[in-house]
């Protein structure tokens, strides 16, 4: 069945290719272009990803300031991008229209009414059929986009001119994301990302801040992650807001849907001192009101996750915990941001990326986070 899904998909990109042809460009003739409106299009589901693709964005408003800019992504992003200053629309993308028809023909039709002059896909270290489908859907008279040659596709050649793309992450994320772009000089000096809570979110951030913690500053952990090999263990966790609050910190715990098991590690494995600041569980909150949360603590811990992408685009003085990954490619570029990477791996059954975290001890973590600058 595998294998059959995988011809069909060749089979139809290829159709694709043949009868959404775009009228070719050249760099030179793409950068004189004055388009009125721009559709983007990155509808992958990763949050850290998406967070360090906001410098595209920023580019290609500097590169065309008078187009109106929507972007199509997936419902899991939407508060990441939703008050980006370099986006005037968002578009939805659910993976359920595939089987919704309805649905699907909205959708579609949305794009279609936006009437975008020209569309950008986005990608970095894969490629979405479903993005360059979109793209090619819309009514851009120019598509442009990353070439899917590297990842054993040929949609590509229907746009207008494939950018330069590596499914190698060689540099850091940032700079990779933006790199197909500044190949054909749409660019930006200003790499630091960008997440912007609502009014809306800022508020339910700080009636969160006064139900449960006294007034005044706090510090913030989040002690879950996407992928399990990035979790430091829980019970460390524990210890440094134990060791927060026996200094007067009172510490806001947060959590996302993943993070069930995290989160009870850390709350089975602290021992709250009397006369210590309060140790105190955020309830479950949209991604965009826990952009906020993190954005009014006075210092943030987190591990390799999306929420460190966030803590990073919101500046806030925080310490992130790496184990497998490499800081060099994931930190968010914030000189905020201090990365802390698990000197060496530890024997582990469960494979050759666990056992990281375990090598990095709470006094260095305590002392890395209860040492950040505040400035």
């Amino acid at each position: 069945m595998a294998g059959l899904t995988k011809q069909l998909k060749r089979n139809l990109t290829a159709l694709v290719a043949r009868c959404w042809q775009r009228p070719s460009l050249t760099p030179t003739e793409l950068l004189a272009l004055r388009p009125r409106r721009i559709l983007i299009v990155r509808q992958h589901n990763q949050m850290g990803d998406m967070v360090c693709a906001t410098p595209c964005f920023r580019a290609i408003k500097e590169t065309w300031p008078e187009a109106e800019t929507a972007l199509i992504t997936a419902p899991v992003n939407h508060q990441v991008v939703a008050h980006n200053p370099h986006l005037d629309r968002i578009i939805l993308f659910h993976q359920r229209f595939w089987r919704d028809p309805l649905a699907l023909r909205s959708f579609l039709g949305e794009i279609r009414r936006f009437q975008p002059d020209l569309a950008i896909v986005l990608n970095s270290v894969s490629f979405s059929a479903t993005s360059a489908f979109l793209a090619l859907w819309s009514p851009a008279r120019h598509v442009i986009g990353g070439d899917s040659t590297p990842f054993g596709s040929r949609v590509t050649q229907a746009y207008s001119l494939n950018l330069p793309t590596n499914p190698e992450l060689d540099c850091h994320s940032v700079k990779h994301s933006l790199a197909p772009l500044q190949a054909v000089g749409i660019t930006t000096e200003d790499l630091s990302t960008v997440v912007v809570p609502s009014p809306e979110q800022q508020a339910q951030a700080a009636g969160v801040v006064a139900d449960l913690l006294p007034a005044g500053p706090f510090w913030a952990l989040h002690p879950g992650a996407g992928k399990r090999q990035n979790c430091w263990p829980a019970d460390r966790f524990a210890r440094l807001a134990e060791r927060a609050a026996a200094s007067g910190h009172p510490v806001l715990i947060l959590h996302g849907p993943a993070d069930k098991p995290a989160l009870d590690g850390v709350c089975q494995a602290l021992v709250k001192e009397e006369g210590s600041a309060p140790i105190v569980v955020a309830p479950p909150v949209p991604v965009g009101t826990a952009a906020a949360l993190v954005a009014g603590a006075e210092r943030f811990l987190c591990n390799d996750t999306g929420v460190m992408h966030v803590a990073g685009a919101v500046d806030t003085p925080t310490v992130a915990l790496f184990g497998p990954t490499d800081p060099g490619l994931w930190k968010p570029p914030s000189p905020m941001v201090l990365a802390l990477r698990a000197p060496t791996r530890l024997d582990d059954a469960r494979g050759p990326e666990f056992g990281w975290l375990e090598s990095l001890d709470e006094e260095t973590v305590w002392t890395a986070w209860s040492s950040l600058p505040m400035d």
